[in-house]
């Protein structure tokens, strides 16, 4: 079996702002990571934004799996009705097991 990785994955508004969703996951594969991070970028493409491409998808999957800690990779999404404004964003980054442990407790709660 192979050994596990962690991921902090979370999405919303870029910047200095709470993420509308935040994940810590653990994967074992990078095929795993990746249909993650597409289920994510699926829900934005249902709600009209643009930039998650499948290709997108598979380059911030293949940054965040190479990575080995700093900030978070970014995947950035726009509203389909301004197609300059790429404020939002699908985050992906490096996690501890610790990390995945103590947020596998809060969601338990």
């Amino acid at each position: 079996m192979s050994v596990a990785k962690y991921f902090h994955i979370s999405s919303g508004l870029r910047g200095a702002y709470m993420p509308d969703n935040s994940f810590v996951i653990r994967v074992f594969t990078r095929k795993a990571l990746k249909e993650f991070i597409q289920s994510e970028a699926d829900e934005f493409r249902d709600a009209g934004y643009v930039g998650a491409s499948k290709s997108a998808v598979a380059r911030l999957t293949q940054d965040a799996w190479q990575s080995h800690g700093g900030l978070p990779y970014v995947l950035p999404l726009a509203p389909s009705h301004d197609r300059t404004n790429y404020a939002f964003g699908i985050f992906a980054g490096p996690a501890t097991k610790a990390e995945w442990e103590e947020y596998k407790q809060e969601e338990m709660y």
